[in-house]
């Protein structure tokens, strides 16, 4: 009988938390930081008004342009961007559907009308343009970013080659989500010296700007930092915001998600509105490369920040960009260190 009253309590409770979930209320205390006082002054955007264009430019209060992408004409520019690395992404979990395996690819990326589109589509027998996959089933999808990453049989970066890297400075996109389950976006920051154990975060972050729209919780949208590596001794932190008063629904239109990014704090912004401000891990003081990339459930339903996202069904669905711009500022320059710089 005491083992029923137990059980029957948790079912219970378990209910309780399901109805609050789907409401969209948080189950934990809001950890924005937004009303830190050691924050305060960094809460606000950046004067960016006449920003210079290098650094002898910077306009007053320090700022200049480092990379303004706006996807005119009809391809990306190769001097800046590459295809995220094609191979499979997520194999799949389940035994029963080998082709819920879900792949990157550069025929899924396209720019057009001013915008980047990265596609995602269950595909059958799919041959690439570039032979690279060849009668391949499963689920496709794409990204973008400024390195180049030359992989051995293995599957194993060997070389590289970084188009554009920085560390600091305020960094900007414009987008507009899929509305689709089972899947997720993100525009992220990723330093080459991530996996260094040691030194928190300080030699190396991964730096989530915006990491997904949940189309079961379509105002939850979640930051991240992760660093030591993805494994062992990883470690992180991470904020899943609800935006309801602030945006009714993620889907319907264009937003834009930005980082400033300081020698004291990160802070993150959704549609100029401060979100997330944080020193967790020790700000990171070394160059991240950009990427912008959309990832597939692997069939379990699951995506980041623990969320159920749902199955992916989807005969197509297309994520739009609508531009990347990124500054600098002459004041964090003396900040920026070198992964070598620290002990391990």
């Amino acid at each position: 009988m005491r083992y029923l009253k137990f059980f029957t309590v948790m079912i219970i409770f378990s209910v309780l938390a399901s109805i609050l979930f789907a409401c969209g209320y948080p189950l934990k205390p809001d950890n924005s930081n937004l009303d830190n006082e050691k924050f305060q002054e960094y809460l606000q955007l950046p004067d960016l008004i006449n920003a210079g264009t290098d650094e002898t430019t910077a306009n007053e209060s320090g700022w200049y342009e480092t990379l303004i992408e706006n996807f005119d004409g009809d391809s990306f520019d190769i001097t800046k961007w590459t295809y995220s690395p094609q191979a499979y992404r997520t194999k799949t979990n389940s035994f029963v559907h080998p082709e819920y395996t879900s792949y990157w690819s550069g025929d899924m990326v396209s720019v057009k009308n001013g915008n980047l589109e990265i596609t995602s589509e269950q595909k059958r027998n799919y041959t690439s343009s570039d032979g690279i996959y060849k009668n391949t089933s499963g689920r496709f999808t794409g990204g973008i970013e400024t390195r180049l990453g030359i992989r051995n049989s293995d599957d194993v970066v060997v070389t590289q080659e970084t188009y554009f890297k920085q560390a600091f400075g305020y960094y900007e996109t414009r987008v507009r989500f899929p509305k689709e389950e089972g899947l997720w976006t993100s525009f992220w920051l990723q330093t080459d010296s991530q996996g260094q154990i040691g030194n928190d975060g300080e030699d190396g972050t991964e730096i989530d700007v915006y990491e997904s729209c949940f189309i079961k919780n379509p105002s939850y949208m979640g930051h991240a930092l992760t660093w030591d590596g993805y494994a062992g001794y990883s470690n992180g932190a991470g904020y899943k915001g609800n935006f309801e008063s602030t945006i009714s629904d993620f889907y319907n239109d264009f937003h834009t998600f930005a980082l400033l990014w300081t020698p004291v704090c990160y802070v993150f912004f959704i549609d100029g509105n401060p979100t997330w401000v944080t020193d967790e891990g020790g700000v990171s003081k070394v160059e991240a490369y950009l990427r912008l990339t959309v990832e597939i459930d692997e069939g379990d339903t699951w995506g980041p920040h623990a969320q159920i996202i749902g199955p992916y069904r989807s005969k197509g669905s297309i994520f739009y960009v609508d531009y990347v711009k990124v500054y600098q500022n002459t004041g964090f320059i003396e900040h920026i260190k070198k992964a070598s710089d620290f002990r391990i």
